[in-house]
């Protein structure tokens, strides 16, 4: 599921790569977010020999982050660490990688490593700070998102806390919302709001591997397959919200409310067996 804003941290605009034309041209493909193109091109570049090879390694694991290919983007950031040990937004990134594929142990070490070096990028202390969240040490989390915030306030707006009520009752209001025609429908699937997405729930036999920063999952048998599929459910559909993932993508409170209703209108479409291009269509984006 992709929703804005996305994950955990905003797309990476301060690279790591030096001032070479093919690997400057590749960059603006990034930052324009048209990451099949940029992969193409570092394929390309690589292939032909054009370019700085660790800086293109670089950032190809920077599109495979932005792609959702942890792994394949873990496998990058190792590689330039292995010529190049103390590069800090390698170190971070490959933190990054390592949280998104829910290996948090290995995560953790990353992160620390990542913080502890001189230049220490300000990413590393939110990745460090989703990392110990998992852990259940909110308090300590927040300290991490707190120092982000004050070195990197634009880029990292402090988490917008709610109460649990609070939140609950934004999700009400956003199901009154909803357009008449599915407003009904939601009454068949119950919405369910918890901290923070379990790793068995997300990483279900019948979907994707998803990432521990989602900010919503529908999860059971879409309404238009019930019929023929009742038979093998084993549990009831329902739809998630994460309330800390939410908190910590919004830039402020009407931005956390928006996103409240963003998310839970388009798990309601997945509910519902729509795609994700006719969300828009159908008023549920």
């Amino acid at each position: 599921m992709e929703l804005e804003p996305e994950g955990i941290v905003p797309a990476d605009t301060e690279n790591l790569a030096g001032r070479d034309p093919v690997v400057q041209r590749i960059e603006a493909m990034l930052d324009e977010d048209n990451v099949d193109e940029a992969l193409a091109a570092i394929q390309d570049a690589l292939a032909r020999g054009e370019g700085n090879p660790i800086d293109l390694t670089f950032l190809l694991g920077d599109t495979y982050l932005a792609m959702g290919r942890a792994a394949e983007a873990e496998q990058q950031f190792r590689t330039v660490l292995a010529q190049d040990p103390d590069c800090p937004s390698s170190r971070c990134w490959l933190a990054m990688s390592l949280f998104l594929q829910w290996r948090f142990d290995d995560a953790e070490v990353a992160a620390v490593a990542a913080r502890e070096l001189p230049d220490a990028i300000v990413d590393s202390h939110v990745v460090y700070g989703a990392v110990i969240e998992r852990r259940g040490r909110f308090e300590d989390a927040e300290a991490c998102f707190d120092l982000a915030s004050t070195l990197s306030p634009e880029k990292y707006p402090p988490p917008i806390r709610m109460t649990r009520a609070e939140f609950d009752r934004e999700v009400r209001k956003a199901a009154r919302k909803l357009p008449r025609q599915f407003r009904q429908c939601l009454d068949r699937v119950p919405v369910v709001v918890q901290d923070l997405p379990d790793e068995a729930l997300a990483k279900g036999p019948d979907r994707d591997e998803v990432g521990p920063d989602i900010l919503g999952l529908f999860d059971g048998v879409p309404l238009p397959e019930t019929g023929e599929l009742l038979a093998h459910q084993v549990r009831p559909s329902t739809i998630y919200l994460f309330q800390r993932n939410l908190e910590r993508a919004a830039h402020d409170r009407d931005d956390l409310v928006e996103q409240i209703r963003i998310t839970l209108w388009h798990e309601l479409g997945h509910y519902l067996g729509f795609e994700e291009e006719d969300m828009d269509d159908l008023g549920l984006a």
